[in-house]
């Protein structure tokens, strides 16, 4: 039809509600409970049709202010998403601001009035509250969350600014120093100032900057490919028909680079340069030397011996094993093998005679090896009649009593190898 505005479907409403004028509640205290009802319903399709859900949210946090909750309530609803306060609430709270009252008594009568209607009409407020603790509980959440996630990024930040060099970045920024007078060395002489570098002591300036062997070390690295472009002008290589583009270019670049000094000057600046290097080869070659040896911490007994493997005790001869730990530092060791039926004893070959626990003397152990024992002296005999021999021998409780009895055995002595096996029972150490 001619003239008839076309309607397209699906597109948005205008939303210029700060161009409009909202409606007024002035003197509603006149209207009767219809005119009430159809006015509110009017207000709030205003709205609907002029506001977007978002500018209509603000009226919630007004609303919140005026009512008794607090500043970190409406932090906590702000977190929470649009649709938990719901459009209507925000519309409802909207008209409330602008002086709705919450329960308007003829409007809850006509309501009762009205075929099919259910149930009293209720305050408005009873609605927004439910909707606004349905915020609370889900921006609770999200208002933790991004305090954890902030104070995150402010710990990260923090430690961004307290941020310390390492000992790798200290050490090569003293070196920068350090390398100054090589440098002004390396200028003076270009410019004419000093004819050569016999008054530069590089050893000695090195030293009195306290230069250590990791600053020693870098200073070097820094001139070695200095010193190799040096080297390989005074020695060019000799380029044949196999050479590459690439050496070929080289040479040429390493030629050009260099032309302005004379043979003379590249002799005398490669010879400082390698005394420069000689000089930090000296420094780390002093720290090394003036290093002191790593002390070795001290074995208790009992790690000393945890590997050693022996018999706890043995019921057919009703004799049982001394703590192995005592074994260490004491002077002489008396063991019985169950099973070659053989009574030995270790003499150590480093005594210590005043019993001091003087460090090196004494029967030592090394996995299941006796150390520091006496070939010569340290031997064993094979008991004839062992049950009665070794109860003879649990009597005997000084060492010098059991020297006596064991020099009256008629069996042939054998050396001992310092081994200790499952089978050897420790009898006492003195």
């Amino acid at each position: 039809m001619a003239g008839k505005k076309k309607v397209i479907r699906g597109a948005p409403r205008l939303r210029k509600g700060a161009k409009l004028t909202e409606p007024s509640w002035e003197g509603y205290e006149k209207l009767t409970g219809e005119e009430f009802h159809r006015k509110k319903q009017g207000s709030h399709s205003w709205y609907y049709q002029n506001f977007a859900s978002k500018d209509l949210m603000p009226a919630v946090w007004t609303w919140m202010e005026a009512n008794g909750y607090s500043k970190d309530d409406v932090k906590k609803v702000k977190a929470a998403n649009d649709y938990t306060i719901s459009t209507t609430a925000a519309i409802t709270c909207k008209m409330l601001n602008a002086g709705m009252p919450d329960l308007y008594k003829p409007a809850a009568e006509y309501w009762d009035s009205l075929p099919g209607t259910s149930g009293e009409l209720k305050p408005v407020s009873i609605f927004i509250k439910g909707r606004i603790e349905e915020a609370l509980s889900e921006g609770k959440d999200k208002v933790e969350q991004k305090a954890i996630e902030d104070a995150e990024e402010q710990k990260k930040a923090e430690v961004k600014e307290k941020y310390q060099p390492s000992i790798q970045d200290r050490i090569r920024l003293a070196t920068y120093s350090m390398s100054e007078f090589i440098e002004a060395a390396h200028d003076d002489y270009l410019d004419g100032k000093i004819a050569d570098f016999k008054d530069i002591k590089p050893a000695t300036k090195l030293r009195q900057m306290d230069c250590k062997q990791p600053h020693a070390r870098m200073i070097k690295a820094s001139y070695d490919d200095t010193v190799k472009e040096y080297e390989e002008l005074l020695n060019p290589p000799k380029l044949g028909k196999d050479a590459t583009d690439r050496e070929k270019d080289w040479a040429q670049q390493l030629k050009e680079g260099y032309s302005h000094l004379s043979k003379t000057q590249i002799k005398k600046i490669y010879a400082f340069y390698i005394a420069v290097q000689g000089a930090c080869d000296a420094i780390i070659a002093e720290s090394k030397a003036n290093r002191k040896p790593r002390k070795i911490a001290k074995k208790s007994p009992e790690q000393v011996v945890s590997k050693l493997k022996y018999k706890v005790s043995d019921d057919k001869y009703a004799i049982s094993s001394i703590p192995s730990w005592k074994l260490v530092g004491s002077s002489c060791l008396v063991i019985f093998n169950a099973k070659t039926r053989k009574l030995g004893i270790y003499y150590t070959s480093n005594e210590d005679p005043l019993g001091s626990g003087r460090e090196g003397t004494g029967l030592d152990v090394k996995g299941t090896t006796l150390l520091r024992f006496d070939d010569n002296k340290s031997v064993s005999c094979t008991l004839r009649k062992p049950v009665e021999q070794l109860r003879e021998v649990k009597s005997l409780n000084t060492r010098k009593k059991f020297e006596n009895w064991f020099a009256k055995l008629t069996t042939t002595p054998i050396k001992m190898n310092g081994r200790i096996n499952a089978e050897t029972v420790l009898i006492a150490a003195y």
